[in-house]
């Protein structure tokens, strides 16, 4: 992109499809007056090991080096910090270098499989109550090298590859549409990161057409919408956006989407004590989904500082589990908490750290 001066703004190499990448990647080098499979050997680098600058790169020329520094860029993100909790859950804290704002990451490791659980926004515009990054607010989209940049920076900082992603971060993932799109196309490229779509989840809280056209793009990611409550007038309390988008909309979408790709749905549900978690709401839950083939996954409420809502006990949240069992076919999990120690909760770290900027 050209500046006010003439000049040419740096290219994000994690923004570029692959052919894209393959034009950048070959004019740089034939200006460099190097051979043509140093393209091969920058491809390399970028997608499997994804070094912290190009002069660690070896192998490549130092004239090559220093000139990539000049044309791309290579990590949008600046690394902030991380912290480690006792059960081995991994949170990151980025910062943008256009404006400083912070986002965050998770690696959640289980057995032999290791989740990242990356955010597709700064912020959250749609400010869900039980939800610490709306309370935070709004920064803007990112773009989908930053999107990828912290799949690659945890990967190296981690030497964990993920096994599964999750876009259950920070941010509603249909909200940037395009940013999303594209990293998904990067991601699951097998000419790029070749992550298999089948072991990536996008999680949002339901826009109808956004969820159509995500399952005619990407058949394969998963679905997971976050449902929280079946009682209109409850969901628009929690979930302000239900208000322009009816759950009874966002269902349809749903099954939509079920026959169109013939993948299972996850539901998840936050638990808020006195609130969404009685008998008659498990009965109101089973009878509105009975027909979706799906998985519910509930949650437990992770307190955090000025949320209106107090954490749930293990037996109440275990009587709920048992109730929807009882009323529905699918399988129902109770997953446990990640991260505690950390505020490993979506927008908590964040949302903590806002003071240092």
């Amino acid at each position: 992109m050209p500046k006010t001066d003439g000049t040419t703004e740096p290219t994000q190499l994690l923004e570029l499809l692959a052919e894209e990448f393959s034009d950048a990647a070959a004019s740089a080098v034939k200006e460099a007056g190097e051979p043509a499979y140093r393209v091969d050997q920058l491809k390399g680098w970028l997608y499997e090991r994804t070094p912290l600058s190009f002069q660690e790169m070896e192998g490549l020329p130092r004239s090559l080096r220093t000139q990539l520094e000049e044309k791309f860029i290579l990590h949008p993100l600046e690394y902030d910090l991380d912290l480690l909790s006792e059960d081995g859950t991994r949170k990151f804290l980025w910062k943008q270098e256009r404006d400083d704002s912070r986002i965050e990451s998770v690696l959640i490791p289980d057995g032999d499989r290791v989740t990242y659980c990356i955010s597709t926004q700064a912020g959250c515009p749609v400010k869900c109550t039980f939800c610490a990054t709306g309370y935070g607010g709004f920064a803007g989209n990112l773009s989908a090298a930053e999107i990828i940049d912290q799949v690659v920076q945890i990967r190296n900082r981690t030497a964990q590859a993920p096994t599964n992603l999750v876009f259950m971060g920070m941010g509603e993932p249909l909200l940037n549409f395009d940013g999303l799109c594209r990293a998904l196309s990067i991601m699951t490229d097998p000419r790029q990161l070749g992550i298999g779509a089948r072991r990536i989840t996008v999680s949002t809280v339901g826009i109808p057409d956004r969820i159509r056209e995500l399952s005619r793009s990407f058949p394969q990611v998963k679905l997971a919408l976050s449902l929280h409550a079946t009682n209109r007038q409850l969901r628009d309390k929690l979930v302000p956006l239900n208000i322009k988008y009816p759950l009874e909309d966002v269902l349809e979408a749903v099954r939509e989407h079920y026959r169109q790709t013939g993948r299972r749905v996850t539901f998840e549900y936050v638990i808020l004590p006195g609130i969404n978690d009685s008998s008659e709401d498990a009965r109101d839950l089973a009878n509105k989904i009975r027909d979706i083939h799906s998985t519910i996954n509930l949650i437990g409420f992770n307190p955090f500082e000025g949320a209106p809502y107090r954490k749930p006990v293990l037996k109440s949240m275990l009587a709920f589990r048992d109730e929807l069992r009882r009323l529905l076919p699918g399988e129902v999990t109770l997953r446990r908490s990640r991260g505690e120690d950390i505020q490993g909760a979506c927008g908590q770290l964040s949302l903590k750290n806002q003071g240092s900027k």
